[in-house]
C-alpha cells in the first residue's frame, strides 16, 4: 500500500469526524439555549425558531469543517507513522470544532442588554452558573 492510498480505516476516521462535529455543535447550541431560557432573554417563540435554524447551520458547518480539516491533516501528515496521522487528525478536528463552538457561544451566548424577564440574571443576561472561562456574548 502506498503512502497516498486511503485505507478503509481512514475513511472511517473521516466519517467519525462528522458525529464529533455534530456533538460539539449540539453542546454549544444547548448551552446557549439554556442560558437564554434561564434569563428569559431572546427566548420568545420567534427566537426559538431562529435558534433552531442556527443549530442546523452550525451543525452542518461544524461537520463539514471537521471532515475538511481531517482530510487536510491526513494530507499534511501523509508520510508520518500511522499514530501520528491519527493523532494529528483527531487534534485538528477537535481544535476546529471547538473553535467554531467557542465563536458561536461568544456571538450568541448571552445577549447583553436584551430585556430578560426571569429576574434571575443581571442586565448582562449572564446566568450565575455560566462558566467563567467561556466568553460572554
Amino acid at each position: 500500500m502506498s503512502a497516498y492510498t486511503v485505507s478503509r480505516g481512514q475513511w472511517l476516521a473521516w466519517v467519525a469526524a462528522i458525529p464529533a462535529g455534530l456533538g460539539i455543535a449540539y453542546g454549544a447550541s444547548t448551552l446557549v439555549a439554556r442560558a437564554r431560557s434561564f434569563c428569559d432573554a431572546a427566548w420568545e417563540p420567534q427566537h426559538r425558531f431562529a435558534h433552531l435554524f442556527e443549530l442546523i447551520v452550525l451543525a452542518a458547518a461544524t461537520a463539514v469543517a471537521a471532515v475538511v480539516v481531517a482530510v487536510l491533516a491526513r494530507t499534511a501528515t501523509v508520510r508520518a507513522p500511522r499514530p501520528v496521522r491519527a493523532s494529528a487528525q483527531l487534534a485538528a478536528v477537535l481544535l476546529v470544532a471547538g473553535a467554531i463552538a467557542w465563536w458561536y457561544v461568544a456571538w450568541q451566548g448571552t445577549p447583553a442588554g436584551y430585556p430578560g424577564d426571569s429576574g434571575l440574571c443581571p442586565d448582562s443576561n449572564v446566568p450565575p452558573w455560566w462558566p467563567s472561562w467561556l466568553p460572554v456574548g
